[in-house]
Protein backbone atom coordinates (compact mmCIF):
# COMPACT_ATOMS: atom_id res chain seq x y z
CA UNK A 1 0.00 0.00 0.00
CA UNK A 2 2.83 2.39 0.85
CA UNK A 3 4.31 1.87 -2.60
CA UNK A 4 0.98 2.70 -4.29
CA UNK A 5 0.72 5.94 -2.29
CA UNK A 6 4.25 6.91 -3.37
CA UNK A 7 3.42 6.18 -7.02
CA UNK A 8 0.24 8.25 -6.82
CA UNK A 9 2.13 11.10 -5.16
CA UNK A 10 4.80 10.96 -7.86
CA UNK A 11 2.19 10.99 -10.63
CA UNK A 12 0.43 13.97 -9.05
CA UNK A 13 3.74 15.81 -8.67
CA UNK A 14 4.62 15.17 -12.31
CA UNK A 15 1.16 16.33 -13.40
CA UNK A 16 1.57 19.55 -11.41
CA UNK A 17 5.01 20.15 -12.91
CA UNK A 18 3.74 19.53 -16.44
CA UNK A 19 0.79 21.86 -15.84
CA UNK A 20 3.10 24.58 -14.51
CA UNK A 21 5.38 24.18 -17.51
CA UNK A 22 2.41 24.42 -19.91
CA UNK A 23 1.15 27.60 -18.20
CA UNK A 24 4.63 29.13 -18.27
CA UNK A 25 5.09 28.33 -21.96
CA UNK A 26 1.65 29.63 -22.82
CA UNK A 27 2.28 32.83 -20.87
CA UNK A 28 5.60 33.41 -22.63
CA UNK A 29 3.94 32.79 -26.00
CA UNK A 30 1.20 35.30 -25.22
CA UNK A 31 3.82 37.93 -24.31
CA UNK A 32 5.59 37.43 -27.62
CA UNK A 33 2.50 37.44 -29.81
CA UNK A 34 0.00 40.31 -30.03
CA UNK A 35 -3.55 39.75 -28.91
CA UNK A 36 -6.71 40.86 -30.68
CA UNK A 37 -8.39 43.96 -29.29
CA UNK A 38 -11.50 42.23 -28.03
CA UNK A 39 -13.24 45.03 -26.15
CA UNK A 40 -17.01 44.54 -26.33
CA UNK A 41 -18.40 46.45 -29.29
CA UNK A 42 -14.93 47.48 -30.48
CA UNK A 43 -13.47 44.37 -32.00
CA UNK A 44 -10.79 45.97 -34.08
CA UNK A 45 -9.30 43.06 -35.88
CA UNK A 46 -6.69 40.48 -36.47
CA UNK A 47 -3.47 40.43 -34.53
CA UNK A 48 -0.41 39.71 -36.64
CA UNK A 49 0.49 36.09 -36.08
CA UNK A 50 2.84 33.96 -38.12
CA UNK A 51 1.43 30.51 -38.77
CA UNK A 52 3.02 27.34 -40.10
CA UNK A 53 0.97 25.71 -42.83
CA UNK A 54 0.44 21.99 -43.19
CA UNK A 55 3.03 21.97 -45.99
CA UNK A 56 5.61 23.72 -43.76
CA UNK A 57 5.38 27.25 -45.18
CA UNK A 58 5.01 30.38 -43.05
CA UNK A 59 1.91 32.55 -43.36
CA UNK A 60 1.58 35.98 -41.73
CA UNK A 61 -1.99 36.95 -41.03
CA UNK A 62 -1.16 40.57 -41.89
CA UNK A 63 -0.47 39.44 -45.48
CA UNK A 64 -4.20 38.75 -45.84
CA UNK A 65 -5.28 42.38 -45.41
CA UNK A 66 -7.34 43.58 -48.33
CA UNK A 67 -9.29 40.31 -48.47
CA UNK A 68 -12.18 39.00 -46.37
CA UNK A 69 -10.87 36.16 -44.20
CA UNK A 70 -12.51 33.33 -42.31
CA UNK A 71 -10.35 31.74 -39.61
CA UNK A 72 -11.80 28.30 -38.89
CA UNK A 73 -10.52 26.85 -35.60
CA UNK A 74 -10.69 23.06 -35.41
CA UNK A 75 -9.21 19.92 -33.94
CA UNK A 76 -8.70 16.94 -36.23
CA UNK A 77 -10.08 14.60 -33.59
CA UNK A 78 -13.23 16.64 -32.87
CA UNK A 79 -16.45 15.06 -34.18
CA UNK A 80 -18.24 18.43 -34.29
CA UNK A 81 -15.36 19.85 -36.35
CA UNK A 82 -15.59 16.94 -38.76
CA UNK A 83 -19.34 17.51 -39.08
CA UNK A 84 -19.02 21.22 -39.86
CA UNK A 85 -16.03 20.90 -42.23
CA UNK A 86 -18.18 20.25 -45.35
CA UNK A 87 -20.02 23.52 -44.74
CA UNK A 88 -16.72 25.43 -44.51
CA UNK A 89 -15.53 23.72 -47.70
CA UNK A 90 -18.81 24.71 -49.40
CA UNK A 91 -18.40 28.36 -48.31
CA UNK A 92 -14.83 28.41 -49.65
CA UNK A 93 -16.06 26.98 -52.96
CA UNK A 94 -19.12 29.24 -53.22
CA UNK A 95 -17.21 32.42 -52.30
CA UNK A 96 -13.80 32.08 -53.98
CA UNK A 97 -12.72 35.61 -52.97
CA UNK A 98 -13.07 34.63 -49.31
CA UNK A 99 -9.75 33.50 -47.87
CA UNK A 100 -10.42 30.53 -45.60
CA UNK A 101 -7.68 29.43 -43.22
CA UNK A 102 -8.39 26.25 -41.26
CA UNK A 103 -6.47 26.42 -37.98
CA UNK A 104 -5.51 23.16 -36.29
CA UNK A 105 -5.12 23.25 -32.54
CA UNK A 106 -1.61 22.91 -31.13
CA UNK A 107 -2.26 19.40 -29.87
CA UNK A 108 -2.21 18.30 -33.51
CA UNK A 109 1.21 19.86 -34.19
CA UNK A 110 3.20 16.74 -33.41
CA UNK A 111 0.84 14.54 -35.37
CA UNK A 112 0.42 16.15 -38.77
CA UNK A 113 -0.94 12.87 -40.11
CA UNK A 114 -4.21 13.35 -38.17
CA UNK A 115 -4.56 16.83 -39.65
CA UNK A 116 -3.77 15.47 -43.12
CA UNK A 117 -6.41 12.75 -42.67
CA UNK A 118 -8.91 15.43 -41.62
CA UNK A 119 -8.02 17.48 -44.73
CA UNK A 120 -8.49 14.49 -47.03
CA UNK A 121 -11.74 13.32 -45.39
CA UNK A 122 -13.28 16.81 -45.61
CA UNK A 123 -11.81 17.48 -49.07
CA UNK A 124 -10.32 20.77 -47.84
CA UNK A 125 -8.57 22.65 -50.64
CA UNK A 126 -7.78 25.89 -48.79
CA UNK A 127 -4.88 26.53 -46.43
CA UNK A 128 -4.54 24.57 -43.21
CA UNK A 129 -2.17 25.99 -40.62
CA UNK A 130 -1.17 25.18 -37.07
CA UNK A 131 -2.33 27.89 -34.71
CA UNK A 132 -0.19 28.90 -31.75
CA UNK A 133 -1.90 28.67 -28.37
CA UNK A 134 -2.01 32.48 -28.15
CA UNK A 135 -4.10 32.70 -31.32
CA UNK A 136 -6.67 30.29 -29.90
CA UNK A 137 -6.63 32.24 -26.62
CA UNK A 138 -7.12 35.53 -28.47
CA UNK A 139 -10.16 34.50 -30.49
CA UNK A 140 -12.04 31.55 -28.99
CA UNK A 141 -15.17 32.43 -27.07
CA UNK A 142 -17.47 30.40 -24.83
CA UNK A 143 -20.50 28.86 -26.50
CA UNK A 144 -24.04 29.01 -25.06
CA UNK A 145 -23.09 26.43 -22.42
CA UNK A 146 -20.06 28.50 -21.37
CA UNK A 147 -17.59 26.04 -22.89
CA UNK A 148 -14.62 27.32 -24.86
CA UNK A 149 -13.89 24.82 -27.58
CA UNK A 150 -13.93 24.09 -31.27
CA UNK A 151 -15.23 24.35 -33.90
CA UNK A 152 -15.34 28.12 -34.01
CA UNK A 153 -14.73 30.63 -36.76
CA UNK A 154 -13.97 34.34 -36.89
CA UNK A 155 -14.85 36.40 -39.97
CA UNK A 156 -12.81 39.49 -40.88
CA UNK A 157 -13.63 42.11 -43.48
CA UNK A 158 -11.05 43.27 -46.04
CA UNK A 159 -9.76 45.89 -43.57
CA UNK A 160 -9.03 43.19 -41.00
CA UNK A 161 -11.92 44.04 -38.66
CA UNK A 162 -13.90 41.27 -37.01
CA UNK A 163 -17.42 41.22 -38.42
CA UNK A 164 -18.71 37.93 -36.97
CA UNK A 165 -17.77 35.15 -34.57
CA UNK A 166 -19.38 31.76 -34.97
CA UNK A 167 -19.60 29.30 -32.08
CA UNK A 168 -22.65 27.34 -33.29
CA UNK A 169 -22.84 25.14 -36.38
CA UNK A 170 -26.34 23.67 -36.45
CA UNK A 171 -28.23 23.52 -39.73
CA UNK A 172 -30.42 26.34 -38.39
CA UNK A 173 -27.33 28.56 -37.93
CA UNK A 174 -25.89 28.01 -41.40
CA UNK A 175 -28.07 30.57 -43.27
CA UNK A 176 -26.98 33.33 -40.86
CA UNK A 177 -23.34 32.27 -41.19
CA UNK A 178 -23.57 32.29 -44.97
CA UNK A 179 -25.32 35.68 -44.92
CA UNK A 180 -22.48 37.14 -42.82
CA UNK A 181 -19.93 35.71 -45.27
CA UNK A 182 -21.86 36.91 -48.34
CA UNK A 183 -22.01 40.43 -46.87
CA UNK A 184 -18.19 40.56 -46.90
CA UNK A 185 -17.96 39.49 -50.54
CA UNK A 186 -18.52 42.42 -52.83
Amino acid sequence: MNRIVKIIALVLLLAMLASSLFVALAASEVKELPRADDVAGERTGVADYTLTTLDGKELRLSSLRGKPVLLDFFSATCQHCQAHAPFIVEMARKYPTLTVINLASNNQFVDGEKVEEYRRAANIKNTIAYAPYALFAAYLQPNEQGIVGVPQAVLFDAQGKITAHFTKWTDADKPAIEAAIAKQIK
